[in-house]
């Protein structure tokens, strides 16, 4: 309990750094409902509460990372914003891809303004980035640098956002391929915003590269975590559906888990299950319950566990500011054990 107290205190701490520089971006940009829709996105519209703004983590990491390197915060927050706008980039975007209905408790934005305006509105988001990182009150070439970083980890994005979508509903997907998916996916960009926080502390090349590997280990925790909620988690903590990955026929760890357990006819009728989609919240809940008997749940959990100790190691491994290294532990460990 204390460590969720404190992981709570801690991303709450660099709350308002980072929202006041995307505020920045933003003034003078009312007039258009293209920054009204990312407002209502970000949380920043009138009638957002905090947790309809998200936990603004993988910007925390960034501070976090810039600190234990013997950075000020307040100079990476630039860079924090521009990760964190990149983040609600790649969500607006999956919300469509994915056709979910509802985030943080309210509609998505493709439902409340339609595909048209929430591509666009990502767009804006993915160009306020870039705007962001080159506010960075550094070098020319160290603007440059984080700029490709933030780029790069994009792309990457990109590529496993494309590999997920392929993936839904092949039989030919193991462990390995999920693994190399969310590598991309999820954990490229956690690892780039530990990598340029360090780099705004002109932390050494080594040091660089041992925050990249905890933030990589991290995210790869971190959607394995994510997974396990989107099949058992409860749909009243998580502002979103649960069973969604069932009904979509995606190929989540759970759920490959239990087409490789499963006795083949067994795996030939779910098979089929998945492949119609839709599945009512009984159905889904009983195929839930199959894979927690089968032994996915715990798979899911040790995996999530292996990569959260390789992560930690990663930052044993270097010198780092005391306190900034303990936060990045307890941030870690939460985002491992939350339930939403």
């Amino acid at each position: 309990m204390y460590e969720a107290h404190h992981a709570a205190e801690v991303l709450d701490r660099f709350r308002d750094l980072v929202d006041g520089q995307i505020e920045r971006l933003l003034a003078g940009r009312e007039d258009l409902l293209i920054y009204q829709v990312i407002r209502y996105h970000l949380g920043l519209d009138a009638e957002a509460t905090a947790e309809r703004a998200g936990k603004r983590m993988r910007a925390a990491l960034c501070l976090l990372s810039c600190q234990a390197c013997g950075g000020r915060v307040e100079a990476a927050a630039p860079a924090a914003a521009a990760v964190e706008l990149l983040h609600s980039f790649t969500l607006l975007h999956d919300d469509i891809a994915d056709q979910d209905d509802t985030r943080r408790g309210r509609p998505t934005v493709w439902r409340e303004w339609g595909v048209g305006q929430a591509i666009t509105a990502g767009d804006a988001l993915f160009a306020l980035a870039n705007l962001s990182a080159g506010e960075l009150d550094c070098s020319a070439n160290m603007v440059a640098e984080v700029i490709r970083e933030l780029n790069q980890a994009t792309l990457t994005v990109c590529e496993g956002q494309q590999l997920d979508m392929s993936y839904e509903g092949r039989a030919d997907i193991g462990v390995a391929d999920y693994v190399s998916m969310i590598e991309r996916k999820t954990a490229a960009l956690m690892g780039a915003a530990c990598a340029i926080g360090a780099r705004v502390a002109r932390a050494r090349k080594s040091k660089r590269e041992a925050l990249r590997g905890f933030g990589r280990q991290l995210g790869v925790a971190f959607q394995i975590t994510d997974d396990m909620l989107g099949i058992w988690g409860v749909a009243a903590d998580l502002g979103k559906p649960v069973g969604s990955d069932v009904r979509r026929n995606k190929r989540s760890l759970p759920i490959i888990y239990l087409l490789e357990k499963a006795e083949p006819a067994e795996r030939e009728a779910l098979a089929v299950r998945l492949a119609a989609g839709q599945a009512t919240e009984e159905e889904a809940a009983g195929l839930a319950a199959r894979m927690e008997a089968l032994g996915a749940r715990s798979l899911c959990e040790n995996t999530a566990r292996k990569s959260l100790a390789a992560a930690l190691a990663a930052l044993e491994a270097v010198d780092l500011e005391a306190g900034a290294r303990g936060d990045l532990e307890v941030l870690a460990s939460y985002l491992i054990e939350r339930q939403r």
